[in-house]
């Protein structure tokens, strides 16, 4: 008796636990139809909507048509609507008269209105539509939000209100850059991107913050932002400041910013910059080494060969790079490196002269009137062609061309055989 009713539980079990598992399925297949179908209807609905916005954008405009859009709050047609306008937002069409239908047809005041509310997504999410809808009306709602203190809140009002552009909210997030970026807070990549959407209005704000506030990684993330940036003469004095911070990071950024100023630079520039060129921190070195395209050649090309074996590859690599665009000037010290036994560095050094193309000049250079010249240039071209870089010359000595350079060049191919 104890047994049977054992089994009868044991069976009852599995039959609810089968039953479960049907009706569980009959329910994902039911809700999966159901979204299908919600989103068959969606897609039809944006399609739509786009024609109808596009074509009265295209003819007259749309003032005085927003009822065609009106829908119920939450509806497919109020989703539909929506991401229709967004989407051309994104485009770039016709922005102020989107920025318009949002207002009348209600969208700027339900999110302005989800703002308040205690769930941290729906709040993030009512700023992330206020931001793409660029509406300036939310500007002093939004720079509330700045006063959070979820990274999430904070990571994503700060990028709408760089989507808006509004001088103000540029002013406020300069304002708080210790605040925001303490704690990661919001991540110094997500602060550079907002940062560069203001563009030249963001230069003036960051030039004169430096005078507030100096803290190394605050500093840093201002020069890297300001590196990206329309070059302007008053980033290169305030990143000329910091070529001598204790910071390893605010050394390197400057000399970013550096490397992109236009303007007459001061003849003290050397000065400030070759020191870097030793620095203890691979990337400052790699980053002088960018810079220098500033310098005189015949200055720096000495100073970059030291590089041309630095311990790390990437500032070996990038040395050699801006030897070959120095050019002529650099001939004697690429003559130099390559007549060592470094044979990785040698490696580098010709695939750059490969690369940047600087090869060729080397190839006319045996067919010129400038001896000197012609000679150190054919003492390169032969030491690439020993180490299999001969592909260039291969090219030079089939194709047409001056007749004294083939010649030149079948005397180096002759020496030994290349790639």
């Amino acid at each position: 008796m104890h047994d049977n009713l054992t089994i009868i539980i044991i069976v009852a079990a599995i039959a609810a636990l089968l039953f479960l598992i049907v009706v569980l399925l009959i329910a994902s297949v039911v809700r999966r139809a159901l979204n299908e179908r919600r989103y068959r209807k969606l897609d039809a609905l944006r399609r739509e909507y786009r024609e109808q916005v596009q074509r009265l954008l295209d003819k007259d405009g749309i003032a005085g048509h927003e009822p065609d859009f009106a829908a119920a709050t939450d509806s497919l047609e109020w989703q539909a609507v929506e991401e229709v306008l967004l989407d051309l937002m994104n485009s770039g069409v016709s922005g102020d008269e989107l920025k318009v239908l949002f207002h009348r047809l209600g969208y700027v005041a339900y999110y302005e209105n989800r703002l308040a509310s205690r769930n941290r997504l729906i709040r993030a999410s009512a700023i992330d539509k206020l931001g793409r809808m660029g509406t300036q009306s939310s500007l002093a709602k939004l720079l509330l939000r700045l006063n959070e203190t979820e990274p999430e809140i904070l990571t994503v009002t700060v990028r709408a209100l760089s989507r808006i552009g509004a001088k103000e909210g540029l002013i406020a997030i300069v304002e708080r850059l210790p605040v925001l970026l303490a704690q990661g807070r919001v991540t110094r990549k997500a602060m550079e991107t907002a940062l560069l959407n203001f563009s030249k209005d963001a230069v003036d704000c960051l030039v004169e913050y430096h005078i507030q506030d100096s803290d190394p990684w605050i500093m840093s993330c201002v020069l890297e932002t300001l590196s990206h940036l329309p070059p302007d003469i008053r980033a290169f004095s305030l990143a000329s400041e910091h070529l001598g911070s204790a910071n390893p990071e605010v050394r390197s950024k400057a000399l970013k910013v550096i490397g992109r100023v236009e303007a007459p630079l001061p003849a003290s520039l050397p000065d400030l910059i070759l020191p870097l060129l030793d620095d203890p921190v691979w990337f400052v070195r790699l980053q002088a080494v960018k810079s220098v395209n500033k310098l005189d050649c015949a200055k720096v090309a000495k100073s970059i060969g030291k590089l041309l074996f630095d311990k790390n590859w990437q500032v070996r690599s990038t040395a050699a790079f801006s030897l070959a665009r120095l050019g002529t000037c650099a001939m004697d010290v690429f003559l130099g490196a390559l007549m060592t036994d470094d044979a990785y560095a040698k490696e580098s050094i010709c695939e750059e002269i490969e690369k940047s193309r600087f090869v060729d000049q080397l190839i006319e250079h045996l067919g010129g009137n400038d001896e000197t010249l012609r000679i150190k240039s054919a003492a390169i071209l032969r030491i690439m062609h020993s180490m299999q870089f001969s592909t260039p010359l291969l090219e030079c000595s089939t194709a047409e061309g001056s007749v004294r350079i083939k010649e030149e060049v079948n005397k180096i191919l002759a020496a030994g055989a290349g790639r």
